[in-house]
């Protein structure tokens, strides 16, 4: 049985809802819409080809310049949640797209050697890691040792109490 057609007004509406300010997933429209995620995905190809969605919509800074970045990070690094969503709908961003440019940005700014200093407790830590697992392994290895060594004397053992119930 085919599909009914999808209504003009819900395909404009979730159109409508893929674009700026609004920028809702797919799976939220076609939560909403009672549409398939294919057909959502559909619509927003067809944005895309139209040119009102950027092609490189995966969350980078493809179509926005150093300095705006910069100025979008300043402008939200002191709002709440509830702030930072409503400043994204209002500038066609994604929140995480904002919060991956605030990390971004922190990370740039960190001074070297507390990064070393990281890296280099973290190398100390696996360091210690590894040679617990090689005590461990040593340990495991001995006592596979003994179990085999106990394993032949306990088989040579029966083979010779059989051998004296023989005579």
């Amino acid at each position: 049985m085919p599909r009914p057609a999808i209504d003009l007004e819900i395909r404009e509406q979730g159109r409508v809802w893929l674009l700026p300010p609004y920028s809702y997933s797919v799976r939220h429209i076609a939560d909403k819409l009672d549409v398939g995620n294919g057909t959502v995905n559909k619509w927003r190809q067809e944005l895309k080809e139209e040119g009102l969605l950027p092609i490189n919509d995966d969350g980078g800074n493809a179509h926005y310049s150093a300095e705006q970045v910069f100025s979008f990070v300043i402008e939200t690094a002191t709002m709440s949640e509830h702030e930072l969503s409503a400043y994204c709908r209002e500038k066609g961003l994604f929140v995480e797209q904002v919060k991956k440019w605030r990390t971004a940005s922190i990370q740039a700014h960190q001074p070297k050697n507390e990064i070393k200093h990281k890296q280099d407790s973290q190398r100390r830590a696996d360091r210690k890691r590894i040679k617990e697992l090689e005590r461990e392994l040593a340990r495991k290895d001995k006592a596979l040792a003994e179990t085999a060594a106990l394993l032949v004397l306990r088989e040579k053992f029966n083979a010779l109490w059989e051998n004296d119930e023989e005579d």
